[in-house]
């Protein structure tokens, strides 16, 4: 689980990063921002199986997601690849969440 938050928490600075750049802000960005907040949000309350497929594939989603924005800081041309990422990331967390129990 600890790993999970780590690569969301990666992904998030690198798309504040990009949000906050004069040439790199858009609506798309700040919208990915807005779901990846509010995934972590409800990760951090909820009580997941790290041994399930769907815990493993978020892991790998969000994995390659915080790679390709940390790229795309540094390379903004590779931001089309990188929101994909981001977007097929938020679909496995959200999958993942979809089949948890809330923590009370």
């Amino acid at each position: 689980m600890e790993k999970l938050i780590q690569e969301l928490q990666k992904t998030i600075a690198a798309l504040e990063k990009l949000s906050e750049s004069t040439q790199t802000a858009s609506d798309q960005i700040d919208e990915l921002l807005d779901q990846l907040f509010q995934q972590k949000i409800d990760l951090v309350k909820a009580r997941l199986n790290e041994s399930s497929p769907p815990f493993q594939q978020a892991l790998q989603a969000v994995g390659q997601a915080s790679s390709k924005a940390g790229r795309a800081v540094k390379e903004p041309g590779r931001i089309p690849e990188m929101t994909e990422a981001v977007a097929g990331a938020i679909g496995k967390l959200a999958m993942l969440l979809d089949n948890v129990v809330p923590a009370e």
